[in-house]
């Protein structure tokens, strides 16, 4: 009876041994486990954004369509100014259109008064003589006209509404007051020949009743330069001319201005 016992205890021992060298092995082939939060460490704590460079391509794309842009407006000019340069009965239509469009859908006051009002007023881009007196004081200075011809005004503001008539010397020059643009040659039903001149600063100012004129269509004149000279009144044998100047949408009285004696 105790031979069997022993007999039974070694099959135990032997199989408990067995248990435990099955174990072992199991620990020593599982593998290595990192914790999650030792791996979450290896990770950056920011990501540098690295911006996308301009291919080569792109930038000759540009370029082509900078130059193609250039090439359009050097073609469209010279188009023009052959088509103003030729005689050819075909071509008046096109260039009465092109006229309006300088003369009538585009308003330099217009759009010289909106800029000042917005932003200031604007770097002249165009050479412009100093049409202000420099004086140490707060106060904006007055505006200084040039005088278009010396004389005696005939006709005052109050009389004519709009203007003043000068008599002066016979075939005297008359003389731009401001810097600005000529946007009218022509005949007036009542002035006759006449200039009219596109202020720089949004004002206008018109010179009628001429012999001749110097100027020509969107010519650029100087405060002081000939617009052209004094037709000659019968009557009393003396030069004359007309002269109304506009600030903004108002007519002022050139005599507050100017003095014409």
């Amino acid at each position: 009876m105790s031979k069997r016992i022993d007999k039974i205890r070694k099959q135990i021992e032997s199989r408990r041994r067995e248990a435990q060298g099955k174990g072992a092995r199991k620990e020593r082939s599982a593998p290595l486990l990192l914790d999650r939060h030792d791996e979450s460490r290896d990770e950056p704590d920011f990501y540098i954004f690295q911006e996308k460079k301009e291919s080569p391509n792109d930038q000759w794309q540009q370029k082509d369509w900078f130059l193609m842009r250039s090439l359009f407006a050097v073609v469209v000019f010279l188009v023009i100014a052959i088509m103003f340069n030729s005689s050819l009965a075909q071509l008046e239509g096109a260039k009465q259109v092109v006229k309006q469009s300088y003369e009538q859908e585009f308003q330099f006051a217009t759009v010289a008064n909106w800029y000042e009002k917005q932003f200031g007023r604007p770097l002249a881009l165009l050479p412009m003589s100093m049409d202000v007196a420099l004086e140490d004081t707060e106060d904006t200075p007055p505006v200084a006209y040039a005088v278009p011809a010396t004389g005696q005004i005939r006709e005052n503001f109050q009389e004519n509404g709009t203007g003043i008539l000068v008599e002066t010397e016979i075939d005297a020059n008359v003389e731009a007051v401001k810097s600005g643009l000529v946007i009218f040659v022509g005949d007036e039903e009542r002035l006759g020949l006449t200039v009219a001149i596109q202020h720089y600063d949004g004002g206008q100012s018109w010179y009628g009743m001429l012999k001749e004129v110097d100027v020509k269509l969107y010519d650029h004149i100087e405060a002081g330069k000939p617009v052209g000279k004094v037709s000659v009144s019968e009557e009393v044998g003396k030069g004359i001319y007309y002269l109304s100047i506009k600030e903004g949408e108002d007519y002022i009285d050139p005599n507050d201005v100017i003095s014409f004696e």
